[in-house]
């Protein structure tokens, strides 16, 4: 009677062997994820850092955008103001021409 219950001892140590080597292999493969996982963070943050100063100049070229736009703002209207300005001043200009033309006909001929 002796044999099958050490076979059931050996067969049940087996079983146990088998699931210790099997979660042995899981947690190699967590470990193995993990690490994998770390060299990708890595990575990640390598690339951050390379595109800091890309970032940096994209940053500062807007603002400089930013004041050009504001300048040429202010430029354009400087600008209608001194056409809308000019165009009175032509249309007295040209008021001026029609009244000495009118003058001009009706006394000199």
């Amino acid at each position: 009677m002796m044999e099958p219950h050490s076979s059931q001892q050996l067969q049940l140590l087996d079983e146990q062997e088998s699931y210790v080597r099997s979660r042995a292999e899981a947690l190699q493969n967590i470990e193995a994820t993990i690490v994998e996982l770390g060299s990708i963070f890595q990575q990640l943050a390598n690339m951050v850092k390379e595109q800091e100063d890309t970032i940096q100049r994209i940053d500062s070229g807007v603002d400089e955008a930013q004041l050009h736009v504001e300048a040429a703002h202010t430029e354009l209207l400087r600008y209608f103001r001194s056409v809308s300005s000019q165009r009175w001043l032509l249309l007295k200009a040209f008021l001026i021409i029609i009244l000495f033309f009118i003058l001009f006909v009706v006394f000199f001929a």
